[in-house]
């Protein structure tokens, strides 16, 4: 599992989105590795991390993957940082691998199948997923460029049919959690408000006139609102 550390401090976990990697969300690493040891994996068939056609793609694989990762270098516990995707890995972990987690914002991330095109959306297949992204896999990933249209093949039946978090695991979460999406995100406002409701004491974020790309089309806000999250005082339950 390719991963790149960067920066002192404390622990911050950061999980990239469907089809990204670490080069497509630089905005981040560099804002957060001035105060914090920042952890940057690839998930399996992501970046420079091989695909396993004979392994799912699961969520639920990816974040205990990810925990492993943590534990193989030695952090007992890291702030968590997840954009889309790698915001429903992050459910996961504070799920089955609370106490991996100090602190949890999720920026796009839905907690049941992703939903079918809005009427005037462009379906996202392999042709029509933005260029940056395809180049990008294709000049990292150790399967070659050949690999593209299984692997998002792949993704494509996990999006149809995860995740199914249950309420119950939802209010389970413990660690202190900050829901974000833009109100143009893919997921509405709506559903959102239902993920925060369904954890315990979670702050809310819906950023106005912005999309599922608030991470990047809005970095310097939303990386100095995480950071407010992280270092505020844990919020009484």
């Amino acid at each position: 599992m390719y991963h790149e550390t960067h920066g002192k401090g404390p622990a911050l976990l950061i999980l990239h989105g469907g089809l990204f990697s670490i080069p497509l969300w630089p905005q981040a690493i560099e804002y957060f590795s001035k105060e914090y040891q920042v952890i940057a994996p690839e998930q399996m068939g992501h970046g420079r991390t091989a695909d396993d056609p004979t392994r799912p793609m699961d969520y639920h694989a990816m974040a205990d993957d990810t925990a492993a990762l943590l534990r193989q270098l030695g952090i007992e516990s890291a702030y968590v940082l997840g954009w889309s995707d790698g915001g429903v890995v992050g459910l996961d972990l504070a799920i089955h691998h609370p106490g991996l987690v100090k602190k949890l914002a999720i920026s796009g991330a839905n907690y049941t199948p992703a939903p079918p095109p809005k009427p005037g959306e462009i379906e996202m297949t392999a042709e029509t997923i933005p260029t940056f992204v395809r180049e990008c896999y294709e000049r990292l990933s150790p399967d070659g460029a050949a690999h593209w249209p299984v692997v998002f093949e792949r993704l494509k039946r996990m999006w149809q049919t995860q995740p199914n978090f249950s309420p119950s695991q939802l209010g389970g979460i413990a660690a202190p959690t900050l829901v974000i999406a833009g109100d143009r995100d893919f997921v509405s406002p709506e559903y959102t408000v239902e993920l925060w409701r369904a954890i315990p004491g979670a702050r809310l974020w819906i950023a106005p006139k912005t999309g599922h790309g608030f991470p990047l089309e809005r970095a310097p806000l939303f990386n100095l609102g995480v950071d407010w999250f992280f270092k505020e005082l844990p919020p009484a339950r």
